[in-house]
């Protein structure tokens, strides 16, 4: 069973016929339905498990009406077990799909079996809801067989029991099926009122398949009224949305009908186009009563073309096919055309043998019985209107007697809880004067405290700035530092050659070594272009420093190289804090997305951002921790407890994003505050080392910039993910 569904799941087509309505408010996407399945195959004793056998039925229904030998598979077993677990309802909706498969093969008697079960168990189970859709499937089977009789009652007995529980899918299939008797018996009028009031249902519940049914059947009418042209209008309706939907069963009918058309307007070659193709999809889909239609309509055509052998050959088929099923009008329509043929190769005597069964079949199509039966049960549903409109009104007349005395009772209540109110009213009035003074008093003393704490925050973001420029002072301070180390030490080594040349000189010119005296000159030379770069590199921070300085404040906006923003962040932080913790070390790793190039933000406010996230990086890499756990470059790793401090920056393109990271390989940020981190003033350091403002502020200038900044952390570290807009 299980590997069967996995089988079927893969070749699913949708589609959506006459069923209870109970199945009908259950139908769902297939692809929930294979997930619910793969769910329940989980737990242990499945089989067993009345959710599953539901979703079997489910799923055998959507195949009912395209591939009903596969429906066959997929139940097999579901009744049987279904019953021995007294699972009723489970068993009656077996019953109902396995009718629905055998009707689509055109086997009617074991299909009105099946639904004579499920019927007869529905009512047992008092299963009110499944009663509708099974006398409808009753009445299809009849009317299949042409009892119009007994197909006209049962289905003015299903649009009844439908309207009572307000099953409108039942209702428009009701209707759909009293307009194809109107059409068998040749009242076309009725007919196209009857498929009226079923496209009307169906668009009202966006029921394309309604619809396609509704547009196909008035295309038929309009075909029998000898308007072809208009019929064409109708079915192109029909076949678009049965394209557009991809509904197999819908294309097989939609495409008979069009043959149909384009044969009575002489437009052969397209006719024969449009039956070859339902003849085809039909035989795919195992539709025998589409297959044997096709079959008709093709042999029909090639009649037209003179074509009579291949005719006939074509005509027997569906004949055969027609009394394999029993179905009354394709065996009236296919002895037609039989006859036809052999009237067209001269042969009278076959013609005339056929043509009386035709005759036959026709005439039982159309006999009085089924007249009156039609008239009456006509009549009968509009006099339970009428009778139930009457009900309805003498209802409403009694509940507005009832409302008038309700509406009376409920002023007099109102007028003595108004009077009762009053009184009270008059007590709180008083009360509320006496708290309002305190009140009053109350909302000074929290002015008061509302402006301390305006202060204190001023205070506080005072305090943070300052913090961030001392760290970003002391950055840059030990950057500079290391050229004017440079150009110390080599001014230095270079007086030194100097004293060095001046003592070579002084020596007689016999004693005087000249290649001494060039290497010193090479070194002296050397010398200076190395003080001559270092000094350029100092130059270059003093003025980065100053352009700070001028662009501090700014709110606009400037194409930026976000890789060497970070990398430039990066350095500064790093020896900002080393500035305050000579012992510390840590390892600095980069990734950069080097397709990113500029992008459009505010440098200074961004830099502050990175520069507080490194800083909380590298505060959180030197923490000491016992149990403390590396991480590597492609993440987190279980192992190497010795691993040195480290941080890592990346940046990566994603869609019209640019993604920055930065990491630590700390010990985390504990779960129970991580929903805190970024509100203002809450910190994790000691007292002293920090306001509490930083992250706040860095959430919102990404904010403002667009973006979003989220946290991810575990025991191993801790990743901050700043999310940038490209073009903002």
């Amino acid at each position: 069973m299980k590997r069967i569904l996995r089988i079927l799941f893969c070749n699913l087509l949708f589609a959506i016929t006459s069923i209870s309505a109970h199945a009908q408010a259950q139908l769902r996407n297939m692809k929930q339905l294979k997930a619910e399945l793969q769910t329940l195959e989980q737990k242990e004793g499945y089989m067993d498990d009345t959710a599953y056998i539901n979703t079997v039925n489910l799923i055998a229904f959507l195949y009912a009406d395209l591939y009903p030998d596969s429906a066959f598979q997929i139940l097999s077993g579901i009744p049987e077990r279904s019953k021995a677990l007294s699972f009723r309802k489970g068993e009656t909706d077996s019953y109902n799909v396995l009718g629905n498969a055998w009707q689509t093969k055109g086997n009617f008697d074991k299909a009105l079996d099946f639904y004579n079960k499920a019927y007869t168990l529905a009512q047992k189970i008092k299963y009110v809801k499944a009663l509708p859709g099974l006398l409808g499937n009753i009445a299809l089977v009849y009317l299949n067989q042409g009892n119009y009789a007994v197909a006209l009652q049962k289905f003015y007995a299903s649009l009844k029991a439908a309207e009572a529980v307000n099953d409108k899918l039942v209702i428009r299939s009701s209707f759909n099926n009293i307009g194809t008797i109107h059409f068998y018996q040749g009242k076309m009028e009725e007919a196209e009122i009857a498929y009226q009031k079923t496209l009307v249902i169906s668009r009202n519940l966006a029921d394309t398949t309604g619809m396609i049914t509704a547009y196909n059947n008035m295309g038929e009418v309009n075909l029998e009224q000898n308007d072809p042209s208009k019929a064409l209008v109708n079915l192109t309706v029909a076949y678009e949305l049965a394209s557009k939907k991809n509904l197999p069963d819908m294309l097989v009918a939609v495409n008979n009908t069009l043959g149909d058309s384009y044969y009575r307007l002489d437009s052969l070659q397209k006719a024969v186009g449009f039956f070859e193709s339902a003849l085809t999809l039909s035989r795919q889909l195992g539709n025998a009563r589409a297959t044997c239609k096709a079959l008709i309509g093709l042999a029909k055509v090639l009649t037209k073309q003179g074509l009579l052998k291949d005719a006939l050959a074509i005509g027997r088929e569906g004949l055969a096919k027609a009394q394999e099923m029993g179905q009354v009008q394709l065996l009236r329509d296919a002895n037609k055309v039989v006859a036809d043929i052999y009237e067209k190769m001269s042969q009278g005597g076959a013609a005339l043998l056929y043509y009386k069964q035709s005759v036959l079949y026709a005439d039982s199509l159309v006999s009085i019985e089924s007249d009156r039966a039609a008239t009456n049960y006509k009549a009968e549903y509009e006099f339970s209107k009428k009778e139930l409109e009457f009900q309805r009104k003498e209802l409403q007349q009694r509940w507005l007697i009832f409302s008038a005395l309700a509406a009376l009772l409920t002023l007099l209540i109102i007028l003595w809880i108004i009077s009762r109110s009053r009184k009270r009213l008059s007590i709180t009035y008083k009360d509320l004067q006496q708290k309002n003074v305190i009140i009053e008093g109350q909302k000074k003393r929290a002015e008061e405290t509302l402006s301390q704490l305006k202060a204190t925050q001023v205070q506080l973001i005072q305090a943070e700035k300052m913090a961030s420029l001392g760290e970003l002072t002391a950055g840059i301070a030990h950057e500079i530092q290391n050229p004017l180390n440079f150009v110390n030490n080599f001014s230095e080594v270079s007086n030194e050659l100097i004293d060095e040349l001046k003592d070579e000189r002084q020596k007689a010119a016999g004693e005087r070594d000249q290649q001494l005296e060039d290497e010193i000159l090479n070194d002296i030379a050397q010398n200076l272009e190395k003080i001559n770069h270092h000094g350029k590199r100092a130059d270059a921070i003093v003025k980065g420093m100053l352009q700070h300085s001028r662009s501090s404040g700014s709110t606009t906006k400037e194409p930026t190289d976000i890789n060497k923003l970070a990398d430039e962040y990066l350095r500064l932080a790093y020896h900002g804090f080393r500035a305050k913790d000579k012992s510390f070390n840590a390892t600095l790793k980069t990734d950069f997305d080097e397709s990113i190039g500029k992008i459009n933000i505010i440098p200074q406010d961004i830099g502050r951002v990175l520069l507080n996230l490194l800083n909380n990086a590298f505060y959180a890499a030197s923490l000491p921790s016992p149990d403390k756990i590396g991480i590597n470059e492609g993440g987190f790793s279980d192992s190497d407890n010795n691993k040195t401090p480290t941080v890592w920056v990346s940046s990566k393109k994603n869609g019209n994003k640019v993604l920055i990271s930065v990491i630590d390989n700390g010990h985390g940020i504990p779960q129970n505050i991580l929903d805190k981190i970024f509100q203002p003033f809450f910190t994790t350091k000691p007292s002293g080392q920090g306001t509490g403002l930083g992250l706040s502020l860095s959430y919102d200038i990404i904010k403002a910039h667009g973006g979003n900044i989220t946290v991810d952390t575990s025991d191993n570290g801790t990743v901050f993910l700043i999310e940038l807009p490209i073009i903002n």
